[in-house]
């Protein structure tokens, strides 16, 4: 694994909190490996990364870790969040699986090797209250609201191995999308370039504050790095005081239907 060469980097950078991609532990040759290779959180690869946050002093975020799943043939697709005590604070287990026909003929079917999670999941933390994302969750915008509006987050972690071709189209779109409609930070950590002969991840790690814009990101969307950005959570009330949507909101059960043929 290439990325706990980075903590000591960012450590002495003064970063405190440093978020990994979607599938930063494995990602596998061909269907079905990672699963039986997947582990409980209380196995060998979190208790390495638990000691490196401790060592380092830094919360970690760990998006898309293969966690053990409920049966030997299916995993979870597992969001983990350690402390920089190297204690686990919060793991969410992703609830949208990648089951997509990609253009140029190529198919994904997350749910033939994992199982979906079931919970939203938000955590008080030093940086502000963070909601708990992974990836093809980001195209739900209900989930995003949830954690606004009913969880308070404040900062959204969206650990994502998007493909080249989505990542294209959609990537800095919907992330800037959900960050202006949820008035939160939006920390997008991004698996980038070729894995093997079939899979291409499309990168472009990057940070949004609450007014939508982007204030951090890599030199190069294939980059192998981290980008630095402070979180000042006056901002995310600042933007919220000035367009208080959360007073302004409606709800279907305030809306009267017509459907005309």
């Amino acid at each position: 694994m290439a990325q706990p060469a980075l903590l000591p980097e960012a450590a002495a950078s003064g970063v405190k909190f440093l978020c990994f991609p979607e599938v930063f532990s494995f990602i596998g040759s061909k269907d079905g490996e990672s699963v039986k290779l997947a582990e409980p959180l209380d196995g060998p690869i979190m208790q390495r990364y638990c000691s490196l946050a401790k060592e380092s002093g830094m919360w970690l975020s760990l998006g898309g870790f293969q966690e053990k799943g409920p049966d030997g043939s299916h995993q979870y697709n597992t969001h983990v969040l350690i402390d920089d005590s190297g204690k686990v604070r919060s793991s969410y287990r992703k609830i949208h699986l990648f089951d997509v026909d990609v253009p140029g003929n190529m198919v994904y079917k997350e749910s033939r090797f994992t199982t979906a999670g079931n919970t939203i999941v938000a955590v008080d933390s030093p940086f502000g209250r963070l909601g708990l994302t992974v990836c093809y969750d980001l195209r739900f915008p209900e989930l995003y609201q949830i954690l606004r509006f009913k969880h308070e987050a404040q900062v959204l972690l969206v650990p994502s191995a998007f493909t080249k071709v989505t990542g294209e189209a959609h990537w800095e779109i919907l992330l800037r999308a959900r960050a202006i409609e949820t008035q939160c930070y939006v920390i997008a950590a991004a698996q980038a370039g070729k894995h093997n002969e079939k899979r291409e991840s499309y990168g472009d790690s990057i940070i949004i504050d609450p007014w939508g814009t982007v204030i951090a990101r890599l030199p190069d969307r294939l980059s192998t790095g981290f980008a630095v950005a402070d979180l000042d959570l006056s901002k995310v009330e600042s933007v919220r005081t000035r367009m208080p949507i959360s007073e302004h909101r409606k709800f279907d059960s305030d809306w009267k239907s017509s459907t005309q043929q």
